[in-house]
């Protein structure tokens, strides 16, 4: 008697629904510190919720609120967006001109506060701007 049985594989995927903020003041306001620097380049590999995640060399030209003082370069976790969704927002503002970084101080270290928010073009006085950019906006 011939039998049928399922697929031996089960694959699953994680899909994470992050916090939308209505402006970066209130990004700012939820977040453990907030740097104005520059991505530099790619410290390692991480995960998040066992998503894979990338790390990433920071250069800090100053701290706009808590964090440290002093600090010329931080690693920081770029979370990982959602259900496939690969890209990388610290990926794409690498070498740039300088960003703002919300960050929440976590276990592991210093992480972006969410993948889709987390980093911003700096305000032309090089503060946190009042609006979003167009790309990011809800």
């Amino acid at each position: 008697m011939a039998a049928c049985a399922g697929s031996p594989f089960v694959t699953s995927e994680t899909c994470i629904d992050w916090v939308w903020f209505e402006t970066p003041a209130d990004a700012a306001a939820e977040s453990d510190a907030v740097l104005l620097g520059r991505i530099v380049d790619q410290a390692g590999t991480s995960n998040y919720l066992d998503i894979p995640a990338t790390t990433w060399n920071v250069e800090v030209d100053s701290w706009l609120d808590g964090g440290g003082e002093g600090d010329g370069e931080i690693v920081v976790t770029s979370l990982p967006r959602s259900c496939g969704d690969t890209r990388d927002i610290m990926s794409e503002r690498q070498g740039g001109e300088p960003v703002i970084l919300f960050l929440r101080d976590a276990s592991s270290g210093w992480e972006i506060i969410t993948p889709l928010q987390g980093v911003v073009p700096a305000g032309p006085d090089g503060g946190i701007p009042t609006v979003w950019p167009d790309a990011i906006e809800g």
